[in-house]
């Protein structure tokens, strides 16, 4: 059964990761690279953790399905919308566009499935380690811990392009599925 409230404690911590975007974004922007690991670290926690505590709790809901993702893609591009255009960082243009343009049409996707056939599609495996390796290639430009942020960064390409592909053929299986009155 789907949980109808809004003010859950997964709820609430998958919205404080807005609140937690505040000092990352000044850490980042202030060149502050212990602190904003601080809360870089605090925000991947809180991620972690309301997944598990809406399955302990029994409180999983549509609005955490769809808040968590959303949340998870603010922060990536508030991010890197800044380090790409600061002199501070040596974050390349060329994949900024590519997080953009995947994450909008991902969104897109998502809420045309939604507003058509009133599903709620979940993440998928690649999808969460796409969004999680991703993840740490910001956090290692923001640190300036290369190498090794761009090897993370190529790593972030492949996977990123698989579970695009991986959501492109969910969208398509789930579009057909309702089309044919499959209700499951």
């Amino acid at each position: 059964m789907e949980q109808k409230r809004i003010f859950t404690i997964p709820n609430l911590l998958t919205f404080s990761r807005l609140l937690i975007l505040i000092p990352i974004m000044i850490n980042v922007v202030h060149v502050q690279r212990g602190w904003a690991l601080f809360w870089i670290l605090l925000s991947i926690a809180t991620d972690n953790v309301d997944g598990y505590v809406a399955r302990k709790l029994k409180q999983e809901s549509d609005l955490g399905r769809i808040m968590d993702p959303l949340i998870d893609k603010i922060n990536l591009l508030a991010a890197t919308t800044y380090m790409v255009f600061s002199a501070d960082y040596d974050f390349p243009l060329w994949f900024y566009l590519f997080l953009f343009i995947r994450e909008t049409a991902v969104l897109a996707g998502g809420l045309l499935v939604l507003r058509n056939r009133k599903i709620v599609l979940e993440a998928n495996r690649a999808g969460k380690w796409s969004a999680f390796i991703t993840g740490f290639t910001v956090l290692f430009f923001i640190m300036d811990w290369q190498p090794f942020g761009w090897i993370l960064l190529w790593g972030s390409c492949v996977l990123t392009i698989l579970s695009t592909w991986t959501y492109i053929e969910t969208y398509r299986r789930t579009v057909r599925k309702q089309g044919r009155g499959d209700g499951q």
